[in-house]
């Protein structure tokens, strides 16, 4: 197994179901399990878990309530030629995840010893990753799918941080907790 990446991120409860979202998205995509669902705070990407911790302990003083979300509609994301994943954007819930984004994620990335994002905060959620030899091939039909597609009915409410990584099976599901806290009683 490569290296795992490391994020920290506020875990979608699974009775929101959002992942029915997309079960009728065209083959060659790998769906997310409900417990893989998040809005991703920082990204720290392959920097170990010493490294990781580290930014978990900087989101330490983070004071924060719970946050309703909304779907708004389904987006790819990555390189637009060939997109690494496609998932809902936010119609409830963006501005202040952005605002939680634009303030915490450099304190995280920082303590990590890594540089600054340098894209603009994109609240999300990932619902479907195509699969590296299919990637091209499924673009044209999600583009389709994706003007007809169905959005998760009702809001979710993110409730608690978590710092993941790559679960070591990857067959069930991609990623797993290895922290987490309440938000509000941080």
């Amino acid at each position: 197994m490569d290296r795992p990446n490391w994020f920290l991120a506020l875990p979608l409860p699974p009775e929101a179901r959002w992942q029915d979202a997309a079960a009728s998205a065209p083959a060659g995509l790998r769906r997310f399990v409900a417990q893989d669902l998040h809005c991703t705070l920082a990204f720290l990407g392959p920097c170990g878990e010493e490294r990781a911790s580290a930014a978990w302990q900087a989101l330490s003083r983070l004071q924060v309530s719970p946050i309703p979300i909304r779907a708004g509609g389904w987006v790819s994301l990555g390189p637009a030629r060939q997109p690494s994943a496609y998932g809902l954007t936010l119609a409830e819930g963006h501005a202040p995840l952005c605002a939680l984004l634009q303030c915490w994620e450099p304190r995280a990335r920082e303590a990590a010893g890594l540089a600054a994002a340098m894209r603009p905060p994109l609240p999300h959620v990932t619902l479907l990753r195509p699969r590296r030899c299919e990637a091209s091939v499924v673009m044209d039909p999600m583009r389709a799918w994706m003007t007809r597609a169905p959005l998760p009915a009702g809001a979710a409410l993110l409730r608690e941080l978590a710092l993941y990584t790559w679960d070591p099976e990857r067959r069930e599901r991609l990623f797993r907790i290895t922290a987490r806290r309440p938000l509000g009683q941080l």
